[in-house]
């Protein structure tokens, strides 16, 4: 009789034991990440809420004000930032003809390139054609951010452009100088009233 009672008791413990170590087991597994397997065959687990941040290519305030400092025109909330940047990282690039990069640039050629690079606009190559083909012409008084400036500075009395510049604002336009590289000029100079063609606002 003792020992049929002491039989029953080994196997209650037994069964006892055996239902806490599942519960155990079923109680930890729920707190690992979940197992996948890829299409190679191996085996990962997945990670959550670990996505890297998402990148942005917004240009900063503070870098905005660099960008016009270096441009010699006042930040303001209203600005396309983006030109900004791009025309600041050209300033002191070398003039030369035939040229469309940081390495050496003329003018169509810088003024090309900033606009492919903001816009995501393809102009033509020569500043003539430009006016002719990508602008509607505008007078002085019509400027705004971004618009395009015209003139003849070979001394030729001619109204087709030889020169061309990206307007910014009070009266500040950058363009690439033949004797200065890539530089701010105010269109309130003499030599640049003088050998004004036409402004042209991209179509």
């Amino acid at each position: 009789m003792q020992k049929r009672a002491y039989i029953a008791i080994l196997a209650a413990s037994l069964l006892c034991l055996t239902g806490c170590k599942s519960n155990t087991n079923t109680m930890s597994s729920s707190k690992l990440p979940s197992k996948t397997t890829s299409k190679s065959g191996q085996s990962s687990f997945k990670q959550q809420n670990l996505t890297k941040p998402t990148e942005t290519t917004t240009v900063s305030k503070s870098a905005h004000a660099n960008n016009c400092k270096k441009l010699g025109v006042s930040p303001s909330d209203s600005d396309n930032k983006k030109l900004y940047s791009e025309c600041a990282s050209w300033l002191g690039t070398p003039y030369k003809y035939g040229g469309t990069s940081k390495s050496g640039t003329d003018c169509s050629g810088m003024t090309y390139s900033i606009y492919k690079a903001v816009y995501g606009k393809t102009l033509t190559r020569q500043s003539g054609d430009m006016l002719t083909n990508n602008c509607s012409k505008i007078n002085k008084s019509q400027l705004r951010e971004g618009d395009l400036v015209f003139f003849r500075t070979d001394g030729k009395k001619s109204s087709t452009p030889n020169h061309v510049g990206i307007y910014l604002k009070s009266n500040k336009f950058i363009h690439s100088s033949s004797s200065k590289g890539v530089v701010v000029s105010d269109l309130t100079q003499d030599y640049y009233v003088k050998n004004w063609i036409s402004g042209g606002r991209v179509k």
